[in-house]
């Protein structure tokens, strides 16, 4: 509509270079408000609903407004504030799920009936947009911080088997860890790192060996594998985003690398790749690459480059796991194909979180483990929880090719089986 307006109103062509130069600036100048000062200001993403609201203000529309408007406006805002009810007491999955959704695009169905009438049309969008955020979030969010990569959210909720309250941390819509407040369960680490699951399954092998081990982690999350190490063990934690940092290293909100790790914990602040390339070649026991699950993923930790330099910084009997868990891309054939193409031998096993089991105590999983040698696989290979790989399923991701849209059409394809 903006853009609309803006051409309808352009100057004859002797003033065009002046006309466009204004645009640009104001588009600078909105850029580095959202790229530089609203990270500052805000500690969630507002300046997206604030500014989708206050566009309905440039509408025309200030004369009187029909009866008929007015009925469509009250349907919406019932409507709008309908759904965080639905989802508050009876959730939103499932058939309740499709209800909340139902609603909310009849809500909007109501916005674009009376778009003419700027007054009533602000006060819809700005019922629908509160409404949308209650229903997209049901925890009760305790702290939140924002920076360049994101907002970084701490929550909580109780969870009986464990005995009380369990802190969670989210980045965006994406999960990156949770941690018991019991004394009894502090210590446990939960959801993708629990033992039961892959990451955790190997964590456990590997700490039953005598010699110290050395560990490397990218994505830090609440710091959970820390809770694995032993004394004498050393882990280094690769995290791009200081933030993170900060919150999983003060005992206010987490604790595992403070008070349940009991081997030396340290971090290295950077893109990944970039700095684990400076780390020593032959130097992990363990390489946890966990970088995969939010929605923006990194593409380039997941190439035949970054492998073979994941590879080369495994000792020889070192085991490479990759968490490839996503709720929007089939990440699993790209890096089967990967790991044969860098030169690695695999396994890979998809863990369904066990029926009964505690809210947060463990999670699903898709996770590959890939070593230098196949000997390394060995005690892995006589669990017949990990499967072997079929690295022709997708063509393997490279620095100079990756197939984003592909893994998408592979996951929607994965849940939605009638797609060709």
């Amino acid at each position: 509509m903006c853009h609309q307006a803006m051409v309808a109103r352009r100057p004859n062509p002797a003033h065009l270079t002046e006309f466009y130069l204004w645009m640009s600036f104001g588009g600078v100048v909105g850029g580095s408000f959202n790229a530089f000062l609203a990270p500052v200001i805000f500690t969630n993403v507002w300046e997206y609903p604030l500014v989708l609201a206050l566009a309905c203000l440039a509408r025309p529309g200030l004369g009187p407004v029909e009866p008929w408007r007015w009925a469509t406006f009250a349907l919406g805002v019932v409507a709008a504030c309908v759904a965080p009810v639905v989802a508050l007491f009876w959730g939103a999955e499932d058939g309740t799920g499709l209800i909340i959704w139902l609603l909310l695009g009849g809500a909007a169905v109501c916005a674009f009936l009376v778009r003419r009438q700027m007054v009533v049309f602000f006060g819809v969008i700005i019922v629908l947009s509160l409404a949308a955020e209650a229903v997209g979030d049901r925890v009760n969010v305790r702290n939140s911080w924002r920076s360049f990569f994101g907002v970084v959210r701490q929550s909580e909720m109780p969870v009986p088997g464990m005995k009380g309250q369990v802190k969670m941390l989210s980045h965006g819509t994406t999960l990156h860890g949770a941690q018991a407040q019991h004394p009894d369960y502090e210590c446990r680490p939960l959801v993708y790192y629990a033992p039961e699951t892959p990451i955790g399954q190997v964590f456990t092998r590997r700490s039953k060996e005598a010699r110290p081990l050395r560990i490397g982690a990218v994505g830090l999350g609440t710091g959970a594998v820390a809770a694995y190490t032993r004394p004498g063990d050393a882990l280094t934690f690769f995290e791009i985003d200081p933030m993170v940092i900060k919150i999983s290293t003060d005992p206010k909100h987490f604790s595992y690398t403070t008070k349940c790790a009991k081997g030396a914990i340290d971090y290295v602040l950077g893109d990944a790749r970039l700095t684990l390339a400076k780390q020593p070649n032959d130097t992990f026991d363990v390489l946890l690459i966990d970088a995969f699950s939010s929605d923006a993923v990194p593409a380039h930790l997941l190439t035949v480059e970054a492998m073979k330099g994941y590879l080369a910084k495994l000792k020889p009997d070192g085991v490479l796991i990759l968490h490839l868990s996503n709720r929007n891309l089939e990440l699993r054939a790209p890096a089967m194909a990967v790991a044969e193409a860098a030169g690695g031998y695999s396994l890979i096993q998809r863990h369904g979180a066990a029926k009964g089991s505690p809210p947060l105590w463990e999670s699903a999983e898709d996770a590959m483990i890939v070593t230098r040698q196949l000997g390394a696989l060995a005690p892995y290979e006589a669990d017949a929880r990990w499967e072997a790989t079929n690295p022709t399923l997708a063509r393997p991701w490279t620095d100079d090719y990756m197939n984003l849209v592909g893994a998408l059409y592979a996951q929607m394809k994965e849940r939605y089986g009638w797609l060709p």
